[in-house]
């Protein structure tokens, strides 16, 4: 649960629509949240900033003059970086735009609907975010995107269901702390891997070919039926649940949300935990709210590992810190151990 905040927190809208910034203003202006300036494009927006010092930015992407990647790249030039919530309408086809503006800084993302007649879902969403952002840290978040970066690399998968398994789950500040972490992996990691990354359809498939480029993974959407290998990485479809078979063969699941999200990280990981037992090592990254623990409870229960990124690397604490509170973290390590444990601990379990 998000802590009440002593002070409002003061947003900044930069959208070129008269309307949008609007819309975003009546919509986010309640007890704790302030929009304390609009700007109509990036260049506006990097002349108030400054001054203006807001919380929390909500940027549109499209805009003439700057766009918002361009904005981002500005921030950090400047060395005044604010947390940033991209905000657009962009359809599923505009996911490489968001997630470049992941990579590159921006802190989570909220898609508009075309057709938005559920203002309150909306509303409820980007206030959430917004108390997010408002708590990370952008700084390492960039940090983050920088050191995963790794010359390119390649493995040939092997085609054996694996004996041994990774579970990864994360959600806010995921992207680029995923990637610094299967960057940091062995290629020849005796196991398959697991990762539930919360994002919504249209998005993972663009994710798994990003991650695919800059590891030298084999990384891909897990489709229903695909067998867990060696080598190969299998990322949760956005509104699926990714649940491990007895065969070691992934099922799709579109039962209900758990925690308010589909895919599940628990969902994932308690049937992993069900087939693979002692030989199963369970991940819990940055992220918000609580999915994981109880995942990560029943690795642990069944002779399996389990590692949770800590707090002073986290973009947020919560996903690690549900863990811990369930005591069920066997090591609490900065991101970049964190690929060295995983490494150490399948090596274990092939002797």
């Amino acid at each position: 649960m998000l802590e009440q905040q002593l002070q409002p927190i003061k947003v900044c809208i930069v959208n070129d629509s008269n309307l949008m910034r609007k819309y975003l203003s009546n919509l986010i202006s309640i007890d704790g949240i302030d929009v304390i300036s609009t700007a109509i494009d990036g260049v506006d927006a990097l002349s108030k900033i400054s001054v203006k010092q807001p919380d929390v930015i909500l940027l549109d992407l499209e805009m003439p003059k700057m766009d918002g990647l361009t904005f981002i790249d500005e921030m950090i030039k400047s060395g005044i970086l604010f947390p940033t919530i991209v905000v657009s309408n962009f359809s599923q086809n505009g996911s490489k735009l968001v997630l470049d503006a992941l990579e590159n800084g921006a802190v989570d993302f909220v898609l508009i609907p075309s057709d938005s007649k559920d203002n309150k879902k909306l509303q409820d969403n980007l206030i959430t975010k917004i108390k997010i952002a408002y708590k990370s840290d952008p700084i390492q978040l960039i940090q983050d995107s920088i050191n995963s970066l790794r010359p390119p690399r390649k493995i040939t998968p092997r085609i054996d269901a694996s004996e041994r398994l990774v579970v990864i789950g994360s959600s806010t500040g995921g992207p680029a702390t995923v990637q610094k972490v299967l960057s940091d992996l062995p290629l020849d990691i005796p196991a398959g891997i697991l990762l539930v990354q919360h994002m919504p359809k249209g998005f993972t498939a663009p994710f798994a070919a990003r991650l695919s480029k800059n590891s030298g993974f084999v990384v891909k959407e897990a489709k229903e039926g695909d067998l867990i290998m060696d080598g190969e990485i299998l990322i949760a479809p956005g509104d699926y649940h990714m649940v491990v078979q007895p065969n070691r063969k992934i099922h799709l699941d579109s039962s209900d949300k758990r925690f308010g999200v589909r895919p599940s990280v628990n969902m994932t990981m308690i049937s992993a935990s069900e087939v693979y037992g002692a030989s199963l090592v369970g991940v819990i990254l940055t992220g918000m709210g609580h999915d994981g623990g109880f995942g990560m409870k029943l690795i642990k229960k069944r002779g399996g590992h389990t590692i949770v990124q800590d707090k002073k690397t986290s973009i947020i604490f919560g996903m690690p810190q549900s863990v811990i509170d369930l005591n069920a973290a066997d090591h609490i390590l900065s991101l970049d151990k964190i690929s060295a444990k995983i490494s150490k601990e399948v090596q274990n379990l092939v002797r």
